[in-house]
């Protein structure tokens, strides 16, 4: 059985329409609707209204709002096995469900996520505002939750997952609205299978996006980021990375403000010494803070040495974006610098994780040590 939970807030207009559709794509299906509603008008009346008509649709009313605690409580509610999450504004088209519902059983996969941004999807319901916002947000997922990697569209309020998968966060509260985020973390996601879609043109009502949204979104991350141990660590890794740009922008100005000006290549110097001592302050800070739990005393030079090559591998990478972007008539040189440095930041973080700071297994040291 499949139970389809529909958060609503203020959607009256969309509710029948919405009902009627759903029942249409889901022809011959087990399912029942679960309205989650924190309306203050006089939508939860329309929503009884239909369940009155229909044994399936279920309405359960709050005095609270918020969309992912909506949801949440609308799975501790519902009965099927299979649980479908769509929003009330009809952005999401009900006729997608069934397809969600065929490529689960096809795949077996524990999270079916439509996506806006993989071949084949439009995120064209977005207006410009919106749809920077939404490709800021999946970047940041994407960068700051590994587990937001596995679909091509994390900002999704729309998915089918399995009970099973669920049940890990029945018990949470959610800091933001974006559920979907909620669920890769902290739920019981092993395969995760995206499907294109397009995203509907709000035909009424009015969006609920505003910059309290934001700042949510924000707080959920900053709360979902302490959850995973490597998530974590790449966070402190783009923190002490930052530190690292601010102890050498210091030290150059320092150098270049005096002594440095009066001799040869004084500029050149200071900016190699600037550079080399921010070098081995991030070394030294990653070492005893992010990847302390994988340090060898006896490796340390091993380490450092390789650190050193990560970063020049970083430096170069950002210069190749911006020649890259430069040279297809994308000159916003700022910005192409960002680009390229939070490239490098991804890359090197990678590297660090995989080479620098990798813990050789115990079997392996014993027997290398053997041959010794």
């Amino acid at each position: 059985m499949l139970s389809l939970i529909v958060p609503t807030y203020n959607e009256r207009e969309n509710v029948r329409v919405l009902y009627r559709r759903t029942v249409e794509s889901l022809d011959g299906e087990d399912f029942e609707i679960v309205f989650v509603d924190d309306s203050h008008d006089d939508t939860p009346d329309e929503i009884r209204r239909l369940a009155a008509e229909d044994s399936r649709v279920r309405l359960l009313h709050r005095m609270e709002r918020g969309l992912a605690t909506a949801v949440i409580d609308g799975f501790k509610v519902a009965r099927g096995d299979l649980l479908a999450v769509i929003d009330g504004d009809l952005q999401h088209p009900p006729e997608i469900l069934a397809n969600l519902l065929r490529v689960q059983r096809e795949t077996r996969a524990d999270l079916v996520v439509p996506s806006r941004y993989m071949p084949g999807g439009d995120p064209g319901g977005l207006s410009g505002l919106r749809r920077l916002l939404s490709l800021g947000g999946r970047a940041l997922a994407h960068i700051l939750l590994r587990e937001s990697r596995a679909t091509t569209d994390p900002m999704s309020g729309c998915f089918v997952v399995t009970r099973d998968a669920a049940s890990p966060i029945l018990g949470s509260r959610p800091k933001g609205f974006k559920i979907l985020l909620e669920l890769m973390v902290r739920g019981d996601v092993e395969r995760t299978v995206d499907v294109p879609y397009a995203f509907a043109v709000r035909d009424s009502g009015e969006s609920k996006l505003g910059w309290h949204t934001q700042v949510d979104y924000l707080r959920q991350l900053a709360d979902l980021v302490t959850v995973n141990p490597d998530n974590t660590r790449f966070l402190l890794f783009a923190l002490i990375g930052a530190t690292g740009v601010a102890v050498n922008a210091a030290l150059f100005a320092l150098m270049t403000s005096g002594y440095f000006d009066a001799i040869p290549y004084g500029t050149l110097l200071a900016s190699l010494i600037a550079s080399n001592v921010a070098l081995l302050w991030n070394f030294i800070w990653n070492t005893t803070i992010t990847w302390r739990d994988r340090v060898r005393s006896d490796q340390i030079w091993r380490s450092a040495l390789r650190y050193i090559v990560v970063a020049e591998l970083g430096s170069l990478l950002t210069s190749l974006v911006v020649l890259v972007l430069s040279g297809i008539g994308a000159e916003i040189k700022l910005l192409d610098q960002f680009i390229g440095i939070v490239a490098a930041v991804i890359l090197t973080y990678r590297l660090n994780d995989r080479w620098t700071y990798l813990q050789q297994e115990p079997a392996l040291q014993t027997e290398r040590s053997a041959r010794r």
